[in-house]
């Protein structure tokens, strides 16, 4: 019993995780669409190939010839072929995550402050700003969950009525909660937990 309450627990933190961070990949001016342009207007695709999983290397590459060939015939097929290559970078790149891939996101799509505060401190190589950013909002989440549970406190432990059951259910199920959110705050603070796949190991080395 002690063992399928805590895995509830763990699952219930993991749920309660943001997942823009997958997101961030799938975006038309994100790393990995980025790269794959950058990758075009050198022509060389090893400025693209960190990004994807080495089973789809042979993929890429030829998908990357192929685009080549079709920029030559002027600006829309450049448009057509840049597009195809960054789709199928992103698609390749979300495979090696064990995720699905659910189409281009425009430019421009706000992912919130997290993302860009992590960018800013890998481009500056100070993560001051990113650190503030992340302890104030761990403190304001863990406050109204904790809050939310000690409003539901006054439950009885030994509920001898079916309102008194109803009352104690919705307390344990905050209490459940609250420790859930906890426990997937630290899981992923300690890095035990997956948020983006590697390319080549199965770990990203976390730029998106």
């Amino acid at each position: 019993m002690a063992k399928k309450l805590r895995t509830a627990v763990v699952l219930l933190g993991i749920a309660l995780l943001p997942m823009s961070a997958h997101a961030h990949c799938d975006a038309a001016d994100g790393p990995v669409a980025t790269a794959a342009v950058r990758a075009l207007d050198a022509g060389q695709v090893n400025l693209m190939l960190p990004f994807a999983p080495a089973g789809a290397e042979p993929e890429l590459r030829a998908v990357f010839d192929q685009a080549l060939n079709v920029r030559k015939h002027g600006p829309d097929a450049k448009a057509l072929a840049d597009r195809y290559f960054m789709e199928t970078a992103v698609r390749l790149h979300r495979a090696g995550e064990g995720a699905p891939y659910t189409g281009l996101k425009p430019a421009g799509t706000d992912f919130g402050p997290a993302i860009p505060a992590a960018e800013e401190a890998l481009e500056t190589g100070k993560p001051d700003a990113v650190t503030a950013l992340m302890t104030e909002q761990v403190g304001h989440g863990i406050a109204e969950k904790y809050r939310e549970t000690t409003d539901l406190r006054s439950a009885s432990n030994e509920p001898t009525t079916q309102a008194e059951v109803a009352k104690a259910r919705d307390r344990v199920s905050a209490e459940l909660a609250f420790i859930g959110y906890v426990e997937g705050i630290y899981l992923a603070a300690k890095g035990g937990m997956h948020v983006e796949a590697a390319p080549t190991q199965e770990h990203h080395h976390g730029t998106e």
